[in-house]
């Protein structure tokens, strides 16, 4: 089957569901979005089958991603990492980040400064910063979204944005089937990492998770993500594997 003809698929059943509101990224969707009073914490060990980020493979097999948040007053802090069994240390890269919310209506437009820090083996290790700026709008029956983020150290002027859809489904009062899909733009990106390309487009994905709540503070969560790069001289090049998968185990307050 195509991809195109399974993305289109996912977008019925996205445009269909039932409407919960998404859990930023790096937050445990175990809570709603919606502010609570004081600060709250969390964080979760997730798994893959490969790493891929923006359409670029970054490992040759299974990672696990351990990562942790805080939150209070519209901001958070938070630290994910990647550990890659090719390398040593294991712990190969660390990215720190700081966000701050507002919502207004049915807005909601968050802006991060991100930190990555890769420790490779050898060579150049690449390491950066990107200013992020994501607006969510509730429309029907889940969120439409626009993230665009921007390069401003090592890669600077690499610019990439996608646009999605994404909805959520409670399927019981413990079980919660979270659908997303979006399209991304990445010319200057493509550009700036020397990704072969031959047009604006990058990748189109499709995320499918299932958070099962196990007690108040901690659940599991299933996922799978489908890639299509829909650039063919990037596509022909990076081999980027179109499935991948993994589980997380998420707690927090």
């Amino acid at each position: 089957m195509r991809f195109s003809t399974i993305l289109v698929a996912w977008l019925c059943v996205v445009a269909t569901g039932a409407a919960q509101t998404p859990a930023p990224p790096h937050l445990s969707p175990i809570h709603q979005r919606t502010p609570e009073p004081g600060v709250t914490w969390g964080g979760e060990v997730d798994s893959s089958s490969r790493y891929v980020w923006r359409g670029l493979p970054y490992s040759e097999g299974a990672v696990v991603w351990p990562s942790a948040w805080i939150s209070g007053k519209g901001f958070t802090f938070s630290l994910w990492v990647n550990a890659d069994h090719r390398y040593r240390p294991r712990f190969n890269e660390y990215d720190v980040s700081a966000a701050y919310e507002r919502t207004v209506g049915r807005l909601t437009v968050t802006g991060t400064f991100s930190r990555y820090t890769y420790r490779e083996v050898a060579g150049d290790p690449g390491s950066t910063s990107e200013a992020v700026v994501r607006a969510v709008y509730s429309i029907g029956p889940g969120e439409a979204f626009a993230t665009s983020s921007f390069d401003v150290e090592k890669y600077r002027g690499a610019y990439y944005v996608d646009f999605g859809y994404a909805v959520d489904r409670d399927l019981s009062s413990k079980s919660l089937l979270k659908l997303d899909a979006s399209v991304a733009l990445w010319t200057k990106f493509a550009e700036k990492y020397g990704v072969p390309s031959d047009g604006p487009l990058g990748p189109a994905t499709v995320n499918v998770a299932l958070v099962q709540k196990l007690t108040a503070a901690f659940a599991v969560r299933p996922h799978v993500t489908f890639t299509r790069l829909l650039d063919p001289g990037a596509r022909h090049a990076l081999r980027t594997p179109w499935v991948t998968y993994g589980v997380a185990v998420l707690f927090g307050q």
